[in-house]
């Protein structure tokens, strides 16, 4: 007869392996009767999760960043041109008064 397999949850994992990081690897694996690969497959896995997540995490810092930039930006520019918009008129004004108008 086959020995049922057991499972665990992704918090008794991760508990596990912290255990394992803290009282060392071969006395945990013991005390829940776990093989090596077992440890190595669920570090593996975890490294990975975790590297994904902090990728995702600085692609969203790095866009809502990029956002702030634009509407900075945009702001900027919508400033230059009401100065590009002013100086022409004084420039014009200055026209009307020097050649006059009559």
């Amino acid at each position: 007869m086959a020995l049922q397999r057991r499972k665990f949850t992704v918090e008794e994992k991760l508990r596990i392996l912290e255990e394992a990081q803290t009282r060392g690897v071969t006395s945990v694996l013991r005390s829940y009767n776990l093989s090596y690969s077992v440890y190595v497959k669920w570090k593996q896995k975890f490294l990975q999760a975790q590297n994904i997540n902090e990728l995702k995490d600085s692609y969203v810092t790095t866009q809502l960043e990029i956002k702030k930039l634009q509407e900075e930006n945009d702001r900027l520019k919508k400033i230059i041109a009401e100065q590009v918009l002013q100086l022409e008129f004084k420039e014009e004004e200055i026209r009307k008064i020097k050649f006059g108008k009559k």
